[in-house]
């Protein structure tokens, strides 16, 4: 089988689950089996889409994470939510299809939402995505619980219909509490001006079942977007956390070099009566290539957790012809110290770890799923060949120069090149004349870069063309340390 997107026209994916052919899920599964990409330790899908993350929440002694799943290709057809639960963020067990969309409220898809526990259910809110018979778009917001066994219930309920101020696109609920109140924010987009809007609901009696239309919530140094996409509002060290997706804003307000960036501002406080008060700058998330809809979670045990889509909209990526596309990154802790944000894998993660290894300039692996750390003095340079070949003549290079504080991410030369419309290389600037500390966590097709501690992170997907791409060739570096991380 040779996939093509020839097949997927508009009434193929709106297709029924039910009504794809065995044969064709079988050819599917085979073709997907031959990838030479296939990750060790991030989640991904083993045939179609996957794109947001959703869902993700503790409840019933176990965390649990769903992600917005297409099985058929790796295209946007009719989502459903894959559900995954682990006992300690690093080892997920997939259940299948969780959140279906099998009703009038979701006819063409499920869409992105978020999930917390009442009482003894845990109670997902979401977007159903519906289209009429002009393929009007109508986006309903909707809740559904799940019980301890993991069984949906049979009715879902629409809390909030479509809003006047909005056009279509409103959408990717988002629970959070504050106050003793809970409240949702929901992305979107004014009818007024065609600007992006962040729209803020608050339950009535913290019933979560009956939601009343608040205000629109400020968001600053943003005008220029005209979408707001996976929105989350957390707490974080004292101080309100707001991340979203601004689509089409100016390179005047976000430097981001990708199609869509995931931002992210730190105020003083969310107030009793829903606004932001002392809202800070405007900052990527992320400055590598594929991070999108990250979704963050205050847990229980008093972390703030997040997990991103390494993926974008509107993207092509080489796994797409083996049927499928998408990952999700490692699970990340957000913290705020003197406003400055830091995110890094959870201790968790540390499981993951096998026998560390040092090495002075070279060191092939024979696999590129491993934790690799370092230092750069201040007033150095240094080149760093990562999913390299013995001669560096196909590799992504991480340059870093600490007298003039940039590190620079280049991926033009990896072997299997895609998206180069949106550029080759990713700038990060840095504070001259310090020296640089990175951890690095390979898989084997994602490469996740944490500098100085998780202070900037650079998520990116990376496709090697050939097998030998398995060194790590190192210059202007010190303290070399490899640990091999499988499951």
């Amino acid at each position: 089988m040779t996939f093509s997107l020839y097949q997927f026209d508009q009434q193929a994916r709106y297709r029924a689950y039910a009504d794809w052919s065995p044969s064709y899920l079988a050819e599917l599964n085979a073709l997907a089996d031959q990838s030479p990409w296939r990750n060790q330790f991030h989640i991904e899908p083993k045939t179609g889409l996957l794109n947001d993350p959703n869902g993700f929440s503790y409840f019933n002694g176990q965390w649990h994470l769903f992600y917005q799943y297409y099985p058929f290709g790796p295209v946007h057809g009719l989502k459903s939510w894959n559900h995954l639960v682990s006992e300690d963020l690093i080892h997920w067990q997939a259940l299948g299809l969780g959140l279906e969309a099998d009703s009038a409220l979701d006819s063409h898809g499920a869409y992105s939402g978020t999930a917390i526990a009442d009482g003894d259910v845990l109670r997902l809110f979401y977007t159903g995505n519906v289209r009429d018979e002009d393929w009007t778009r109508i986006p309903l917001q909707n809740t559904v619980t799940m019980d301890s066994d993991n069984q949906l219930a049979s009715e879902k309920m629409t809390i909030i219909p479509p809003l006047d101020l909005a056009t279509d696109h409103f959408r990717d609920p988002m629970y959070f509490s504050q106050n003793g109140e809970s409240w949702i924010v929901i992305g979107g987009q004014r009818k007024s001006d065609l600007k992006a809007a962040l729209y803020l609901y608050k339950a009535t009696d913290n019933d979560l079942t009956k939601w009343t239309f608040h205000s629109e919530l400020t968001v600053p140094q943003a005008d220029t977007a005209y979408m707001f996409e996976c929105p989350n509002i957390n707490f974080v060290d004292g101080k309100a956390f707001v991340t979203f997706c601004p689509q089409g804003i100016s390179s005047d307000q976000l430097d981001s070099k990708n199609i869509y960036p995931n931002a992210y501002f730190i105020a003083d406080a969310f107030t009793e009566d829903g606004t932001l008060t002392g809202a800070g700058t405007l900052q990527n998330l992320d400055y590598g290539f594929d991070a999108y809809a990250s979704q963050l979670i205050n847990s229980p045990d008093g972390r703030v957790l997040g997990v991103s889509w390494l993926g974008l909209p509107e993207v092509d990526y080489p796994s797409d012809d083996y049927g499928y596309q998408g990952a999700l990154s490692l699970v990340k802790e957000y913290r705020i110290q003197n406003d400055q944000l830091f995110q890094y894998p959870v201790a968790e993660t540390l499981q993951l770890r096998g026998e560390e290894q040092t090495f002075g300039t070279q060191i092939d692996l024979g696999h590129n799923h491993y934790e690799y750390a370092f230092t750069v003095d201040a007033n150095q340079t240094a080149e760093i060949a990562l999913f390299a070949n013995v001669d560096k003549s196909k590799a992504v290079t991480l340059s870093i120069d600490t007298k003039n504080g940039t590190l620079i991410l280049d991926r033009s030369n990896m072997g299997t090149t895609f998206a180069t419309d949106f550029g080759t290389s990713r700038q990060l600037d840095l504070t001259p004349g310090e020296p640089v500390t990175v951890n690095i966590f390979a898989d084997s097709s994602v490469l996740e870069i944490f500098v100085n501690h998780g202070a900037y992170v650079l998520s990116s997907r990376i496709f090697p063309g050939d097998k030998d791409q398995t060194n790590i060739i190192a210059s202007g570096t010190r303290q070399n340390q490899v640990w091999p991380l499988s499951m």
